[in-house]
């Protein structure tokens, strides 16, 4: 190759590697100015696109316009409002883990803020549902399901009334709180029935007693002391079962035959009474807490809602709860139903369950 070849080779290859290079910083370039302008957004352009994507229900979009707007203006003026917004729009987008997040972070960023009844309020629908996506997709009833969600639902709604009574959200998460309570104690009635099945009725009493003595005021106490009177029958504690027996009949002789033979498993669960007699409310944005749409409380009033909610709580949880014993322990309630002292107390009989 001559000297004249070899200059045009060198040449061309030159200006390749020149073009090439302009390619790639060009595209450098463009990158980041992209970077910078998606950065350099206003603060009011990121709410009203976030706005308009919730206005047409467009929560994915909400969320994005949201998180940068949260982003880059941490500290800005739309900031607590652009984080409840994405509660809402997270609640809506059934993103309920992310929910349980963003809530807590409200309550822990803005603890003075009006809006912390909402968040309390949210929080606490989304743990009664259940906070993992899973456990919504099945028509299962709530007290067959881990109960712990429910406990955090319970003490979220409790925190509500406690703190905020003349919020908008009080009476609901008042009715909420009774529904969560009779599904404690209908948790407890699943395993009593299971145990009856198979002839494991030292288990049956235990359970069924746990119902009465820490959920007294729960519509599961009737089949409690209906479960208590038949397994100590079968257990051959024929006066205690009498006593029982003697209950029932003043108070709930639905549970006895005309032969005095005590009825149970024929009753519908009172827990799916109590939850579909209930019209939970409907929340919409914190901005739009005065048009709460409220359920429906058969005609009791606000504070008499709010006041009976006050009054029951939920027992805490022990290595002993599924053994509850007698006397007069720091979480025990009684009722005045008169019930019998037992002539030998069913957990000290010894009975493997079958």
């Amino acid at each position: 190759m001559n000297k004249t070849a070899k200059l045009t080779l060198t040449a061309v290859m030159t200006c390749a590697l020149l073009l090439s290079g302009c390619s790639t910083l060009k595209g450098i370039g463009k990158k980041d100015s992209n970077v910078i302008a998606s950065a350099e957004k206003s603060e009011t352009g990121y709410y009203q696109d976030a706005q308009t994507a919730l206005e047409k229900n467009r929560y994915n979009e909400a969320m994005t316009a949201l998180n940068g707007l949260r982003t880059f203006y941490p500290t800005g003026q739309y900031a607590e409002q652009a984080l409840l917004d994405l509660i809402y729009a997270q609640y809506r987008a059934n993103d309920f883990e992310a929910v349980i997040k963003s809530t807590a972070e409200f309550i822990r960023s803005y603890p003075t803020s009006r809006h912390v009844d909402y968040a309390l309020y949210v929080q606490g629908v989304t743990n009664m549902g259940g906070a993992p996506k899973a456990s919504r997709l099945f028509n299962l009833d709530q007290s067959q399901r881990d109960v712990s969600y429910l406990r955090l639902a319970f003490q979220d709604f409790s925190n509500l009334i406690q703190y905020f009574p003349d919020s908008a959200y009080a009476p609901d998460a008042a009715q909420r709180m009774r529904a969560i309570y009779n599904d404690f104690a209908e948790h407890e009635l699943v395993a009593a029935r299971w145990y009856v099945k198979r002839g494991a009725y030292v288990a049956a009493a235990n359970r069924a007693k746990w119902v009465f003595q820490y959920f007294p005021q729960s519509g599961g106490v009737p089949e409690a002391i209906a479960i208590l009177a038949y397994s100590n029958e079968k257990l051959g504690l024929t006066d205690t079962a009498n006593q029982y027996k003697t209950l029932l009949q003043i108070n709930y002789p639905q549970y006895l035959g005309a032969n005095g033979q005590v009825n149970i498993g024929n009753n519908q669960s009172f827990a799916k009474k109590a939850l579909s007699s209930v019209s939970f409310g409907r929340f919409g944005r914190a901005k739009d807490a005065s048009t709460h749409q409220s359920g429906q409380y058969d005609g009791t009033t606000r504070t008499q809602i709010i006041t009976s909610a006050q009054e029951i709580a939920l027992p805490e949880t022990t290595t002993e709860a599924t053994t509850p014993k007698t006397g007069n322990t720091g979480n025990t309630r009684h009722i005045g139903l008169g019930l019998p002292d037992d002539e030998a107390q069913v957990g000290n009989i010894s009975q493997t369950p079958r």
